[in-house]
């Protein structure tokens, strides 16, 4: 049954049935099936409030709108890889595959794998492998204020990680981002050769919110479509997804919701959690996330922060004092946490390390201030030894990258994670007090450097 308009606020647009109303989060159509209405409210038996994804062309009162019954329609399965999509669906790129479809949110599951035997996953990133290692099916979160190279991490581990783990699926999510952001993606996966097992959905920070809102359910539904139907570690990556809760409060504004702490939706937690529950293992495969989530002023504080970090199995922070020492990637281990630090998972002798290397970095954190205004060379011997460590451990998490090698003319590095941990303990161990910090910045091992 069709309806129509009746009133119009920017991006609200209410509606009018005589029957057979439509169901919350289910998409109205005009113009010809060109302009997209999803629904957000129902104001009683006859009317409803919708938002606007899309218009072709201007919307005006009494224009007729069409109730398809259905949300968005999400390609799946084998032959939606290797293309891009929009919020409705459409391939971007030609295709000659007959694409399948289901509704977003149909797919959910809701049964969960609790498995003792952890698998790690290497991204051969030093700092991430050791300070922050990935266990199959985790999902980790990416922090950072604008410009310390969030994104640029984030393909990094999907370059590595797919360099060592051919078996796996990647779904993209580009919720709010820049359009040349996705185009540097796709150029790089199809260069790698790794577009074939990847899916991209894509919503530009130009479209509407309602827009931005629905790419990510959109590509968490093909996720665990390829996870509990073709039974396939999945690894999804969602940049950002800050975007995602600010496109939130947009509608919720929109819909004359009052705000809640710091201007945020009242319904922030319910927004994150329901896009947050789906992501996990369970036995047929596993969805293993990263997330990319911009920090406002740098404030880990910020509500759309703790709202995410609460749900995830760890948090990657990037810093931006850390990048002023030209330190790349920014990665501050003593903001960072995961609930992967655990000797049954990752063994005694690489806990022990992380804990060591902590602590020393930590006291160095605690001395920054006696060294600026007294000098390194008023410290007692102990605390001389500290920070001599500190800053070969600072300096050796350093590293190139393959994502950056056509502006750093410097070859990506690569490093196992044995390799990793070895390097520092080494460094912990004391076997380089005599030698520069500056010597370990940008290498892989430290195996090859002159001991004392």
């Amino acid at each position: 049954m069709n309806g129509k308009i009746i009133k119009i606020w920017s991006d609200i647009v209410e509606v009018e049935f005589n029957k057979d109303l439509p169901a919350i989060n289910h998409l109205l159509t005009l113009h010809e099936g060109k302009t997209f209405l999803l629904v957000k409210r129902l104001i009683d038996e006859k009317h409803v409030r919708a938002i606007v994804v899309y218009a072709s062309k201007d919307i005006s009162i009494n224009e007729e709108v069409v109730n398809t019954h259905k949300s968005f329609l999400v390609p799946i399965g084998q032959n939606s890889k290797n293309n891009i999509y929009n919020f409705w669906g459409q391939p971007l790129l030609e295709t000659k595959n007959k694409i399948e479809y289901v509704e977003m949110n149909s797919t959910i599951n809701n049964e969960r794998y609790l498995e003792n035997n952890k698998e790690i996953i290497e991204t051969g990133i030093k700092a991430i492998d050791f300070f922050m290692p990935i266990v199959k099916g985790a999902k980790i979160g990416l922090f950072g204020g604008a410009g310390v190279g969030k994104t640029v991490l984030m393909k990094e581990i999907i370059f590595n990680l797919n360099k060592q783990h051919e078996a796996n699926s990647n779904i993209f999510i580009g919720s709010g981002e820049r359009s040349r952001e996705g185009i540097e993606l796709y150029n790089e996966l199809s260069s790698s050769n790794l577009m074939k097992d990847s899916i991209m959905f894509i919503s530009k920070m130009n479209e509407a919110p309602g827009a931005r809102t629905s790419i990510v359910p959109i590509g968490i539904t093909a996720a665990e479509y390829l996870r509990d139907t073709c039974n396939e570690n999945v690894l999804l990556f969602i940049d950002n997804i800050y975007r995602f809760i600010q496109a939130e409060n947009e509608v919720s504004s929109a819909l004359g919701k009052k705000p809640s702490i710091g201007g945020y939706q009242s319904t922030l937690e319910s927004d994150v959690t329901e896009v947050e529950s789906r992501l996990f293992r369970n036995k047929k495969g596993s969805i293993t996330s990263f997330q990319t989530i911009f920090l406002p002023m740098d404030d880990l504080s910020d509500p759309s922060a703790v709202a995410v970090f609460n749900h995830l199995d760890g948090n990657l922070v990037l810093s931006r004092s850390q990048a002023a020492k030209n330190i790349f990637p920014a990665f501050d281990p003593l903001a960072s946490s995961t609930n992967a630090i655990n000797p049954t998972i990752i063994g005694k002798r690489h806990y022990d390390a992380i804990i060591e290397a902590k602590r020393i970095l930590k006291a160095y954190k605690d001395l920054e201030d006696v060294i600026l205004i007294l000098g390194f060379d008023e410290l007692d011997e102990e605390s001389k030894i500290t920070v001599k460590k500190a800053l070969q451990l600072e300096m050796f998490f350093t590293q190139n990258f393959f994502m950056t090698e056509h502006f750093t003319k410097s070859p990506g590095q690569f490093v196992p994670l044995n390799e990793t941990v070895e390097s520092v303990i080494r460094i912990l161990e004391g076997r380089y007090l005599k030698q520069n910090p500056e010597i370990f910045a940008y290498i892989g091992s430290n195996k090859d450097i002159q001991q004392d």
